[in-house]
């Protein structure tokens, strides 16, 4: 349950801090004195989005923090372990906090680490239901009408199963949807692929073999006057008679050492000398090498340039250059292996989508019997209690329907009837009931599917607006009644609910000249009977509507 809330700067609240105890709490206070903002304030700690309108004017940023006791909540306590967001010194406590500033940034705290706004909402829907005072206006929807069947009848786990199944199966339709697409046009692109593989196929066409025609090509055209330059520089490094340059090398050389006695210097000179003429020998015989192997042969010229003419006609009728032709070649390949074993992978998908159709199939079965079960003993007790809501002859009826395709929330089409007065035939809630009587419904409903909900807190925000008297006594009960299980707060402007609750805050606006803020405080037993009053009588209190609210608090509370 909540501990504690407190809040800095948020619209007209400048700093206020609340205690909530067990049982059931009541909000109370003039109508506009702020008491929803400290719904929003909650709201807003579990994760729903602001902005930076909702920061007080003048300040930097607004500040919300709240304490939940969830020493019996295991569930909670399990994720916040698995997510390392728990308080070692303390695990029977969470902490949350969150900050928004007047630039619009903001950050969420749990138990002092860093989270996300999903992360305070999954911590939400462990520990707090807000009803809101406007839920009657999604009454009216089928999603709405589906999910209150669905969380009486405790369908929860069987919808996450179905989700996740479902979601696998519309991705193996998808998968095999397109497969079947392109298998009509897989005869004419088998037909192509072939051709141009077997095409391709027929010359080699490794990178290295096309660089080294290229090369080839090349060496063969320049074959003369690369022999002519090699037979040049065999000749004036060694041949010709006269100042061949390894004569002239080697003669000083031998100069140089015939001087060493004289000049130790030259060894320098002698030692670079002796490894010019290694090199010289070197270079005189790769030379010769060379002209031993290479010769102008226009034959193998004109068969080098033949293939490499066919290979530059492939790479413009493929639209690729001449070297792009090997890697061209795989993927034309690899695309034409995957055309081949397009029909087995079609059947494959095709089983993938049958077992999972199975699977939705039996979860769908199972959660329409259990949806079945649920909704006339649901409408039974909402019909119940919208009778004694002065809907004396109203009764509900929970329709269930089978729906042509399965969904991911199931094989049902589910409705809510309703019929307002006697011999009337039940019809749909937003044509059959008025507004009035759709916010009565909405109460009913709230409370009544409140008792399958499994988190510790629940929150009414006015949602006993349009209502009075005796009927205002009645929802007052009931609420008080679920408190017994939970905690309960509520925020009203009905003293019948207020006088049932276990403890009671009075909310008020303070004005001075230059800002407005909100006060908050825990009232006594005597200061109750006041604000009663003050709900009962209105302004002027005399002693006989004091005696009213006292004797209404007394037997509320016995």
């Amino acid at each position: 349950m909540i501990l504690s809330l407190n809040v800095r700067n948020l619209a007209v609240v400048e700093d206020v801090a609340l205690d909530f105890s067990a049982g059931m709490s009541s909000l109370t206070g003039e109508t506009g004195a702020g008491k929803s903002m400290l719904v929003d304030a909650l709201s807003l700690v579990l994760g729903n989005r602001g902005d930076a309108n909702i920061v007080r004017h003048g300040a930097e940023r607004a500040d919300i923090s709240a304490s939940f006791d969830i020493q019996h909540n295991s569930s909670l306590q399990k994720w916040l372990k698995h997510e390392e967001l728990d308080d070692a010194d303390n695990t029977e406590q969470c902490d949350l906090r969150r900050t928004i500033s007047n630039e619009g940034r903001s950050r969420g705290y749990i138990n002092g680490h860093t989270a996300t706004l999903t992360q305070l909402r999954t911590v939400a829907g462990h520990t707090v239901d807000i009803h809101a005072q406007h839920a009657h206006q999604s009454l009216t929807q089928a999603d709405t009408q589906r999910q209150l069947l669905d969380t009486a009848a405790g369908t929860q786990i069987l919808l996450s199963d179905l989700a996740t199944a479902y979601h696998q199966l519309q991705k193996y339709q998808r998968e095999r949807d397109t497969l079947t697409q392109q298998n009509q046009d897989r005869t004419a692109r088998l037909e192509l692929l072939s051709y141009q593989v077997g095409e391709l196929k027929q010359i080699e066409l490794s990178d290295n073999h096309i660089q080294q025609l290229l090369q080839e090509q090349q060496q063969l055209t320049h074959a003369t006057e690369l022999i002519a330059t090699a037979e040049s520089g065999l000749n004036s490094l060694f041949d010709q008679e006269q100042g061949s340059a390894y004569n002239l090398i080697t003669s000083l050389l031998n100069t140089a050492e015939k001087q060493l006695e004289i000049e130790p210097k030259f060894q320098t000179i002698v030692d670079t000398l002796n490894t010019t003429v290694i090199q010289l020998d070197e270079c005189g015989h790769e030379l010769r090498h060379y002209l031993d192997t290479v010769d102008s042969d226009p034959a193998r010229l004109d068969e080098v340039e033949t293939q490499l003419t066919t290979l530059h006609e492939l790479a413009r009728k493929h639209q690729v250059e001449i070297e792009g032709l090997p890697a061209h070649y795989h993927t034309l390949n690899d695309e034409l292996n995957t055309l081949k074993n397009l029909g087995s992978h079609t059947e494959s998908l095709q089983q993938q989508c049958q077992q999972y159709t199975a699977i939705c199939t039996d979860l769908c079965q199972k959660i329409s019997t259990k949806r079945q079960q649920a909704a006339p003993k649901l409408a039974n007790k909402i019909t119940d209690l919208i009778q004694q809501l002065a809907m004396q002859k109203g009764h509900i009826e929970i329709k269930l329907s089978p729906l042509e395709h399965l969904t991911a929330s199931g094989a049902d089409q589910v409705q809510w009837l309703v019929s307002t007065n006697p011999g009337q035939p039940a019809g749909e809630l937003g044509k059959i009931a008025s507004g009035g009587e759709l916010a009565r419904i909405s109460l009913a409903i709230q409370v009544v599917t409140a008792n399958s909900k499994t988190v510790p807190t629940l929150v009414f925000d006015e949602v006993d607006v349009g209502i009075g008297g005796g009927i205002a006594e009645i929802v007052g009960q009931h609420l008080r009644a679920l408190s017994k299980d939970r905690q309960v707060i509520c925020i009203t402007h009905l003293p019948q609910v207020a006088a049932q609750a276990h403890q009671q805050l009075q909310v008020s606006k303070v004005q001075s000249k230059n800002s407005t803020h909100i006060e908050i405080q825990q009232l006594s037993e005597q200061q109750r009977i006041e604000e009663i009053a003050r709900m009962l009588g209105g302004v002027k209190l005399t002693e006989k509507t004091r005696s009213h609210a006292e004797e209404m608090l007394q037997q509320a509370q016995s």
